[in-house]
């Protein structure tokens, strides 16, 4: 289902829970707004990165699918993608899989990338019971056909596609961006997750995925002098947090352009060669790896999106003069407690969700997760097809 945008329940803050546990110092007292809200993303930041019990919990689980896939398609491989290759993942990332048959990855043909293969996959997942209430389910009406679960072990959602390379040869472009761009991952994860809290974040429900919001943050950069030149750095992140707000909720006109990230710019829709940029309704944005490609095509709520965006920019600007009448006058101060962040209005929630998922890996992770070996429901091994 579409989001209409607002901050969705499960992400409602709750009586009795801190709604921004992110807030570990106390910047009240900075004058410069600009300045206190990149402090804040900072903290931010710090809160949502991944620590090193995560990486290897996921690495885990991905070696575990490679050989659990490999006992059915002997010359499949598993490639991870997206945001945990790219490191941006925030702490309940889904984990994008590609599973490719050797010979399409040496440039062959696809050999797994008929409607029966993505079953066939599903029922040996469910025959080793992988998945939480060992639910497996076949998206085979999107763009890219998917199999959807939540792994029984580490409590994981993963998203495997099968006979896709676009994701994987983009991971190093993501290293390149990283690089060149050190105010792009902060950017991306407070990005990604504000489409979270509203369910924004799904392209099978019209929203903006991880690739794009990337994407949306490097066009950006690309198209700002200040950062060009040097002369804006990531010190700057409030700076430029309030720039892709406006850029994207006021200014950018999605209906007509589309984004081009090499060499940077938009190309006008209308004059597009291909058909598939001329979708009015949504965001597009041109792969940089496949110009045959439109990364944010399922983007159909971007409408929504948008007016989000927009009516983010305004509340942190309201927010802003407030607190700095505030700062100058301290004695008029009505704001307590977590609400003395300028992150608030937008990012207070529920994130119990958050701790949970990383006490049970870092749990996992005491104990050996690397030992963990999914058993079929019976003796029996699978079928080789």
């Amino acid at each position: 289902m579409s989001s209409g945008g607002s901050v969705v329940p499960i992400w409602q803050p709750e009586s009795g829970q801190d709604p921004c546990p992110w807030v570990v110092d106390d910047h009240s007292g900075v004058p410069n707004m600009g300045t206190r809200l990149h402090m804040e993303i900072k903290d931010f930041y710090d809160y949502v990165s991944p620590h090193d019990f995560e990486e290897r919990v996921r690495r885990a689980l991905v070696s575990n699918l490679e050989h659990l896939v490999r006992k059915k398609w002997r010359d499949a491989r598993v490639l991870p993608f997206g945001s945990f290759m790219s490191g941006l993942y925030l702490p309940t990332a889904d984990m994008d899989i590609a599973i490719c048959s050797k010979s399409f990855i040496d440039g062959g043909y696809p050999l797994y990338d008929r409607k029966k293969c993505l079953f066939q996959m599903k029922s040996h997942l469910e025959m080793y019971k992988m998945a939480y209430r060992n639910t497996v389910e076949a998206i085979t009406r999107a763009k890219v056909p998917l199999l959807k679960y939540t792994d029984d072990h580490t409590g994981l959602k993963v998203d495997i596609s099968f006979e896709k390379l676009d994701g994987y040869k983009a991971i190093a472009t993501f290293q390149k961006w990283k690089e060149q761009y050190p105010a792009m991952p902060p950017l991306v994860a407070l990005i990604k997750h504000f489409l979270l809290m509203r369910n924004l974040n799904e392209p099978v429900n019209g929203g903006v995925g991880g690739f794009s919001v990337i994407c949306m943050v490097v066009h950006l950069l690309q198209m700002m002098p200040e950062v060009q030149s040097r002369s804006m750095r990531d010190e700057h992140l409030g700076q430029l947090f309030m720039e892709f707000l406006d850029y994207y909720g006021n200014k950018f006109n999605y209906e007509k352009v589309a984004i081009r990230m090499d060499p940077p710019g938009t190309i006008n829709k209308a004059r597009a060669s291909t058909l598939i940029y001329r979708n009015l309704d949504r965001l597009s944005i041109i792969d940089p790896n496949n110009p045959e490609n439109d990364i944010s095509g399922g983007s159909s709520n971007y409408c929504a999106i948008k007016d989000r965006f927009a009516k983010a920019y305004e509340t942190l600007q309201k927010t802003m003069m407030q607190f700095a009448q505030e700062t100058a006058s301290p004695s008029s101060s009505s704001i307590s407690g977590a609400k003395k962040t300028l992150l608030y209005p937008l990012f207070a929630g529920n994130y119990s969700h958050f701790q949970l998922q990383r006490d049970w890996l870092q749990k996992l992770d005491r104990e050996g997760t690397s030992e963990y070996v999914p058993e079929p429901v019976n003796s029996a091994d699978s079928v080789q097809w």
